[in-house]
């Protein structure tokens, strides 16, 4: 049970603190129009042309650090992002708006001994109001079903939020920019396109989950590699050929569906090299590489995938991530690549 206090603040406000957009100069002189909205350690989140960016501080000239600290310092409200006024509501030690601090179904505000549910994104619903909401697959957003767009509403039974919705890869054409877009990171770090042929699909969750079955693979899954391989002995072109496909969640948003590209790009890396190991040495493997890309990105969603890498209870994709992230620290892209290499179990001829 979730409670609060209600006060009531009279002061002044220096202009400098109110969430007005401003012109953001980086330290190689590049210019962008937005709104700060929140400050997460040495991160910033910026509101560019509708859409949330995160930022290393680090990144921008020394006054616009300075404007950050100046924000920061100002005590705001977490659902608007606005300087706090004269009329707060104090819930679990935070303070609100009380015209924000309200319930996204009935608009009704929040009262002592309402419990209630918020997300990442600051929306907030009444519990006995969660069964008219949405949660968005990908970013954990909550909607409102009523009014929601029916795009939003997959016939595999996902749903997303708008933003996430507008950002999905629903056709080959988008697909082959994400693809080029993930193999520039990963070529940079050692990971080669493979010598084999590669496909690459769209599917519901379905279809997806019934080609998984083929190797025994279950959960929430986003993605999936199949590796056929043949080996060729004398005759005129002896060795070893591959078949992969890659399948992949129609309408994940971009940034999405580059993680998910990244983490089974690495699945054919490892399997055209025969690689070999426990669940949580190949997954891991697979997820650091993906986060390669995400660390990339500069979106809020971006922020949120690395978090979900990073607090993931699973043994192999969780803790076998960690380790990895570990390893990579001690170590450089190369090394771990050769280590990896050394796991080698080709079959025998």
């Amino acid at each position: 049970m979730v409670y609060f206090r209600t006060s009531f603040l009279i002061g002044f406000l220096f202009l400098s603190s109110l969430g007005w957009s401003k012109v953001w100069t980086t330290n190689t002189g590049s210019k962008s129009e937005g709104e700060l909205f929140e400050v997460l350690g040495d991160r910033i989140g910026l509101l560019i042309k509708g859409r949330e960016y995160h930022f290393s501080l680090s990144r921008f000239i020394q006054a616009d650090q300075d404007y950050v600290r100046r924000w920061k310092m100002t005590p705001r409200c977490p659902s608007c992002s606005k300087a706090l006024g004269t009329r707060t509501i104090e819930a679990g030690g935070v303070k609100y708006h009380t015209s924000c601090f309200r319930c996204m179904v009935c608009r009704s505000g929040f009262r002592g001994g309402d419990q209630f549910r918020r997300d990442a994104w600051n929306g907030m619903v009444h519990v006995k109001h969660f069964q008219s909401t949405g949660l968005c697959g990908t970013c954990s957003r909550i909607f409102v079903k009523r009014g929601a767009h029916p795009k939003q509403f997959f016939a595999d039974g996902r749903m997303s939020c708008v933003s996430c919705l507008k950002d999905g890869v629903f056709e080959t054409k988008i697909l082959n920019e994400v693809e080029d877009r993930v193999w520039n990171t990963l070529t940079r770090i050692g990971v080669s396109k493979p010598r084999g042929k590669l496909t690459i699909r769209l599917v519901d969750r379905g279809l997806l989950n019934k080609e998984a079955l083929k190797i025994n693979a279950r959960g929430n899954l986003r993605g999936l590699t199949l590796t056929k391989y043949k080996i060729v002995k004398g005759g005129s072109n002896p060795g070893t050929t591959f078949d992969h496909i890659i399948y992949v969640l129609y309408g994940l948003p971009y940034i999405e569906c580059e993680s998910v590209l990244a983490h089974e790009f690495a699945h054919v890396w490892l399997n055209e090299k025969f690689i070999e190991s426990t669940p949580p040495v190949i997954e891991g493997f697979c997820n650091l590489v993906s986060s390669e890309v995400l660390e990339k990105e500069k979106s809020k969603l971006a922020s949120i995938l690395l978090d979900n890498l990073q607090n993931n209870t699973s043994l192999a994709y969780g803790v076998g991530y960690r380790k990895m992230k570990a390893n990579l620290a001690q170590k450089n892209w190369p090394q771990l690549l050769a280590e990896m290499k050394s796991k080698s179990k080709p079959p025998k001829l």
